[in-house]
């Protein structure tokens, strides 16, 4: 009996570890860890918003839209990079980990519900569950601070002030009308990229910026894949769409496909292979060159569409 008690209670334990571990600290960095299969199916959840968010513009192909694209996508870029880098710097392969990335993916699911018309109609609705998204964030980034070295709290301390900030600002945004929601939605965009990229490039925090590792690197450039693969569905898309696919339109979408591949080419040649200088200015331009060029990848996805479908048009 004692035997069953020891085995009972070892196993009790066991599974307490696998689901209360509390997650790496700041400078426990695994340099030799590899992307897992729980990573690339959180990226998933990723084709799904995004392809979302670019069918919007693909119908709504104008300056307005175009503004509402890049604004809708800069949100969903902030949520993705939130959900890695915590992963990739505190993150385990343990059953605490596991639910905190299927919760993520739950709120980002139902996001995407309402990404669509994300600046209209369900502006208010994405607000709520963006809030709900980074609520989650926060008490993630807060169980981190909690345990940090205290030559980190200062970093976290303001990494959680941000966060909050992004609930408040978000909160305000649902009672507002909607070209005032926009543009409080491009603030906090807009925030974020600058102040994170400050952050980077002028932190002296010994070991910090040794945070970025070869698989976040990965991280990065699958994350590119998907937006890559926007320009793929447009060409199919618009292709599909056309009653008399002529000589000229299938040209057309070939060479739309192939901007695509020379997209492809040119980023895993210049970005995608190589960790980023441990410089300071370098890693933050490394990693906040991303936003921009990840949208502008989604965005002539979304264009292509249209390409396709006019092609025959008369000038």
């Amino acid at each position: 009996m004692s035997k069953y008690r020891a085995s009972k209670t070892a196993a009790g334990q066991g599974l307490r570890w696998f689901f209360f571990r509390p997650p790496r600290r700041h400078g426990e960095v695994d340099h030799d860890r590899e992307v897992s299969f729980l990573e690339l199916f959180y990226d998933l959840v990723y084709v799904v918003i995004i392809g979302q968010a670019a069918h919007h513009l693909a119908t709504h192909v104008s300056w307005t839209g175009l503004r509402d694209f890049v604004v809708v996508f800069g949100l969903i870029w902030l949520a993705w990079f939130n959900g890695t880098f915590w992963h990739e710097v505190h993150g385990r392969e343990d059953g605490r980990s596991r639910t905190n990335i299927f919760i993520q993916m739950g709120l980002i699911a139902l996001l995407a519900v309402y990404t669509g018309h994300a600046t209209d109609t369900d502006g208010p609705a994405f607000a709520t569950v963006y809030i709900v998204l980074f609520a989650w964030y926060t008490y993630q980034w807060w169980a981190v601070h909690r345990i940090d070295d205290p030559v980190y709290r200062g970093i976290t301390s303001r990494y959680l002030a941000g966060m909050l900030a992004t609930i408040a600002a978000m909160g305000i945004s649902i009672a507002v009308p909607d070209h005032a929601r926009i543009a409080i939605w491009a603030g906090i965009v807009a925030a974020w990229a600058l102040g994170g990229f400050a952050a980077v490039a002028t932190t002296k925090v010994t070991g910090f910026r040794e945070s970025l590792t070869s698989s976040m690197v990965e991280r990065f450039g699958l994350f590119t894949i998907v937006v890559l693969g926007e320009v793929v569905i447009g060409v199919v898309q618009g292709l599909g769409e056309v009653e008399d696919r002529t000589a000229l339109t299938v040209t057309v979408a070939m060479l739309g496909l192939a901007v695509g591949m020379g997209l492809w080419w040119n980023y895993f040649d210049a970005l995608g292979r190589r960790v980023p200088s441990a410089s300071a200015v370098r890693l933050a331009t490394w990693t906040y060159i991303h936003l921009p060029l990840t949208t502008s990848i989604a965005a002539a996805g979304a264009a292509m569409v249209s390409l396709v479908e006019h092609a025959e048009d008369s000038r």
